[in-house]
């Protein structure tokens, strides 16, 4: 019996007003809408998690989850309806931090207009 690895995606959002206030209520109801959309088995299966990772701005959510599971995570987000953007998601935190840093340049470019 061969076991396979298991394969993880990061995905990121953009809290568009960061306020601890709306990322803690922001999380509630995320967790919330995860639950009622697959059931609470599914929802421990998704393995879903908030990275914390230093070089990225506070107004990015890191979360962590199972390939298997990617496409009801990012339902549950959009059903939240908070003012958020998910990024692309990628398989590798390094990956993603460069995605990050381009939307971060992108971002300062806008307001600089």
């Amino acid at each position: 019996m061969t076991l396979a690895k298991k394969k993880f995606r990061y995905a990121c959002i953009y809290l568009q007003n960061n306020d601890g206030l709306i990322y803690s209520n922001f999380l509630s109801d995320f967790y919330k809408r995860l639950i009622e959309l697959c059931g609470s088995i599914d929802f421990h299966k998704t393995n879903v998690r908030i990275i914390d990772v230093d070089t990225v701005s506070k107004n990015f959510l890191v979360i962590k989850c199972k390939l298997d599971y990617v496409d009801n995570v990012l339902l549950s987000m959009y059903f939240t309806n908070y003012p958020i953007l998910i990024l692309p998601i990628s398989g590798t935190i390094k990956q993603l931090k460069k995605r990050v840093r381009e939307f971060s340049l992108y971002e300062d470019f806008l307001t600089g207009i």
